[in-house]
């Protein structure tokens, strides 16, 4: 980029090359973010002449939004989808139902929305997704919707006989890790026939490459299996059965997620799952053993350890009183620490072929105690920091400090409303608020 060379011309010559949309589209982004209004000349300043060649360091550079616990609205998902295009993040990660409630319009079974969803107007119709699918395409950011089982089901199930089990069970403090309780029943045939039609549904939907089937926190003092084998080898069945069932209703295999749990645990994933079938999305500490040996059982590995990228933690606790269970909270300076290939290298493994079954991160947001009126804040800035060390592979918080609070200027310049981090004077005065 330059500007010409005659001194009263206010014209601007911008050459992008890419090989891709997505790439022009990061391009157009990077080169918005060139140019600043300075607010002592009143008048928008850039760069007389600058050549950037950039690509990202991971592929997979991602937000979860939880719309179950707490509906969030179709225009606050699009404030979240606009803000990870101005930070070049690419897969939002729907986690669209729980236990809690169903909002997801199924077309193959509308019982599970009419009982599931808080209200008749909370809810995602055909016409929201399609909407929201393409507006995300258009912002080079892909839709991955997640499907969470065995477990995290209850509302909208009601009507399904045996095909759920323990559903509000209590007291649930015995029975689950939240209220209300409930999952699927791996026994019931009718269960499998409901679950293909929400597989069906969905793969009509969205477009990604990807499908999300959850995995986390199933139950054995559910009753299901006498022993610890059974009820792992009962929970390993059900996965297989499901991945075809969902092969089947999408009319081709498609690589699949997972998030960590027992069933990945070290003696049992390379016994029930193929590493060419799922990748692994870590939610427990960056530190976990299991990491290491997922990724030197060849699974590729997405990073959403909830000592950094879990942004609900530190918010008090919403059931009883005291701290939430991770709290403390995560500053933004903790999330721009958090490089996968590090927490990879502390547990002995450096290898490049290792590394490269690193597919990036994602940021979580769990919205127990979040809504319309705080998810922007709880996600931002501090997903910023995420997708700058996902991008350009970061470096010392300290040398970004400056800059990352010029960047959340930016994002309230553009409309959003990302959390105040320090006093704005610690912007104007570059180093000085220091500890």
């Amino acid at each position: 980029m330059s500007r010409p060379s005659t001194k009263r011309s206010l014209g601007v010559n911008v050459k992008i090359s890419a090989e891709t949309f997505l790439g022009a589209r990061h391009g157009l982004e990077t080169f918005s973010q060139l140019i600043i209004y300075d607010t002592v000349s009143q008048a928008l300043v850039m760069p007389s002449e600058v050549k950037i060649v950039d690509d990202p360091k991971y592929t997979y550079r991602g937000i979860l939004l939880d719309t179950a616990r707490n509906f969030i609205s179709v225009n606050a998902i699009k404030k979240v989808i606009e803000a990870m295009a101005m930070n070049k993040l690419n897969t939002f990660h729907w986690h669209i139902t729980d236990s809690h409630s169903f909002p997801f319009q199924s077309k193959s079974y509308p019982q599970l929305t009419k009982l599931g969803a808080y209200t008749p107007k909370k809810v995602y119709t055909e016409d929201d997704i399609i909407d929201l699918v393409e507006f995300a395409r258009i912002r080079g950011v892909r839709i991955l919707p997640e499907f969470d089982a065995p477990a995290h089901v209850g509302e909208g199930w009601q009507w399904a006989g045996d095909a759920t089990v323990c559903f509000n069970k209590q007291p649930w403090t015995q029975y689950c890790v939240e209220p209300p309780c409930g999952q699927l029943n791996p026994t019931s045939e009718k269960m499998y026939s409901i679950l293909g039609g929400i597989y069906k549904d969905m793969e009509a939907l969205f477009d990604s490459d990807l499908f999300h089937m959850g995995g986390r926190r199933s139950q054995y003092q559910l009753g299901l299996g006498r022993t610890d084998d059974d009820f792992h080898q009962l929970w390993a069945d059900f996965q297989a059965r499901a991945t075809k069932i969902h092969e089947e209703m999408a009319g081709k295999s498609k690589k699949l997620v997972l998030w960590t749990s027992t069933l990945t645990e070290t003696g049992k994933v390379d016994k029930y799952l193929d590493n060419k079938k799922y990748i692994i999305q870590i939610w427990t500490l960056g530190r976990d053993k299991v990491i290491a040996e997922l990724v030197n059982k060849g699974f590729e590995v997405i990073f959403s350890n909830y000592d950094a990228l879990y942004f609900d933690c530190g918010f008090g606790a919403w059931v009883g009183t005291g701290n939430n269970w991770c709290s403390p909270y995560i500053p933004w300076q903790k999330v721009y620490n958090n490089d996968p290939e590090k927490l990879l290298e502390a547990q002995g493994v450096n290898g490049t072929e290792a590394k490269k079954l690193i597919l990036g991160s994602e940021a979580t947001l769990w919205t127990e105690q979040a809504d319309d009126q705080s998810v922007e804040n709880r996600l931002w800035p501090r997903a910023a920091a995420m997708a700058e060390q996902l991008w350009s592979n970061g470096g010392k918080w300290e040398d970004a400090e400056h800059r990352f609070l010029f960047h959340r200027q930016r994002m309230v310049e553009n409309g959003l409303n990302p959390d105040t981090l320090q006093p704005e004077w610690c912007l104007q005065n570059p180093g000085n608020c220091y500890l």
